[in-house]
């Protein structure tokens, strides 16, 4: 039996689902019924934990391109001064263990803005970075008390989350037709998102997704029915490095957690998820046009990625102390490759290119606050989202989507809960700071 809150759940993504196939009304929709939303639970005063939930769904609603004016971006703004009026008018505020690395790694992106080649696109540059920042501030702030209960809810969200984005991929496949697909993955477009930054939502999301597996034992034919399409979803993506991310982090999930008593168990279950998968490949006829199409675009090669980063290379080794500017590398592709794309397909030679040493250095604190927070090999949920979080920096090793906007939003809520899980916990040294000024 599902409980309320999942069918709350379930009715937002079939909402979602049916402003996005409104097409050119999606964008006019979505700017009616989100907010909507958002005015009734405030007027109820609900938790944040329930507008963003919100918010996760709203990424998935634009069918329409809108450059920078998207959905999501403008509901996290206003949910982050929503916070800040909730902060003032509580008196309190939490400094968790990202908190300062992230404002002061924020306030050097906008300083290198000065010298970055082309100033509106380096604003751009900044603004793509802060809608994850800003994430990470609403949720360490929304006084949620995340428990192992909650650890459930969070999985069963991620499969709706991800059955939502399959459905919205199926439907482009037939729209697009699977010939102009697989001659030209730059047709895998939703709109809101393309192949690549659509691929980085399931590596994120799909480990957490079979959290529940390990601690549920209602309603698991209709989750495991999501979550075999969505790994179904992952394959249309056509994303080579979501592929790998998603695989590495799998493979380290049953290394690590999955038990030997276990293992048989969810063998089986995992093994039905990848058999159905197989079969709806060949269902749709997509198996053997998959394979040969890979092998033929070079599926196994990085040649088209390798100019890239040869100039990233070398534009570090120009301005290797401060960087050539943030997003500089649109600037820099273009110029000197004639190529039409923003970032260098490598997070790591993006930072060091635009944002030089000083870059690296301030970037590396807020990595090794990462590790700080995920640090905890004895908590399942935990070493779950640590999975997750590696097989999207192995992903990000090839892709474009490293702290851009949903990708930071996803990214940055699951390394947040897990935050405040630990700060919750009497004996763990994990803790984020929490000013208070009491009332009289």
């Amino acid at each position: 039996m599902l409980k309320r809150s999942e069918w709350y759940y379930i009715l937002l993504a079939l909402s979602t689902i049916l402003i996005w196939l409104s097409n050119e009304y999606s964008f006019i929709l979505a700017m009616i019924f989100y907010p909507i939303i958002f005015i009734l639970l405030i007027i109820k005063k609900r938790p944040i934990s329930d507008f963003i939930i919100v918010l996760l769904f709203s990424v998935m609603s634009v069918k329409i391109k809108t450059g920078i004016y998207k959905i999501d971006y403008i509901l996290i703004t206003s949910l982050f001064f929503y916070s800040i009026f909730l902060n003032i008018k509580n008196k309190f505020i939490t400094i968790g263990n990202l908190f300062l690395p992230l404002i002061i790694y924020s306030f050097y992106n906008i300083l290198s803005i000065l010298w970055t080649p082309d100033k509106f696109i380096g604003l751009e540059g900044v603004v793509a970075i802060l809608e994850g920042y800003m994430m990470y501030y609403i949720v360490t702030n929304s006084k949620i008390s995340i428990k192992k209960e909650q650890f459930i809810k969070i999985s069963k969200s991620a499969s709706l989350i991800l059955i939502t984005l399959s459905f919205e991929l199926i439907m482009m496949y037939f729209e697009t037709g699977l010939e102009n697909i697989l001659s030209d993955k730059s047709n895998i477009t939703l709109g809101w998102g393309t192949s690549n930054l659509i691929g980085a939502i399931f590596v994120l999301l799909l480990p957490v997704s079979m959290y529940k597996y390990l601690v549920i034992n209602e309603n698991k034919i209709l989750f495991l029915t999501c979550d075999i399409i969505s790994i179904f979803g992952l394959l249309l993506t056509l994303s080579r490095g979501a592929y790998l991310g998603f695989a590495i982090a799998f493979v380290l999930l049953l290394l690590f957690y999955v038990k030997k008593h276990l293992l048989l168990k969810y063998s089986l279950i995992l093994g039905s998820i990848f058999a159905s998968t197989f079969f709806l490949l060949n269902i749709f006829n997509l198996f053997d046009d998959l394979i040969i199409r890979f092998i033929n675009r070079g599926f196994f090669t990085s040649s088209n990625r390798l100019p890239l980063y040869k100039l990233a290379w070398e534009s570090f080794l120009d301005n290797f102390l401060f960087g050539n500017g943030v997003k500089s590398s649109e600037y820099l592709i273009e110029k000197y490759l004639g190529r039409h794309e923003a970032h260098f397909h490598n997070f790591i030679l993006q930072i060091a290119s635009t944002l030089g040493i000083v870059g690296l250095i301030l970037f590396s604190q807020i990595a090794y606050n990462w590790v700080k927070i995920l640090k905890k090999p004895k908590e399942p949920y935990v070493m779950i989202v640590l999975f997750s979080i590696v097989g999207a920096l192995i992903h990000q090793l090839l892709d474009v989507s490293f702290d851009l906007h949903y990708f930071g939003v996803y990214f940055y809520i699951l390394i947040s809960t897990v935050e405040i899980y630990r700060h919750n916990l009497e004996n763990d040294p994990l803790k984020m700071r929490i000013i208070e000024k009491l009332k009289e």
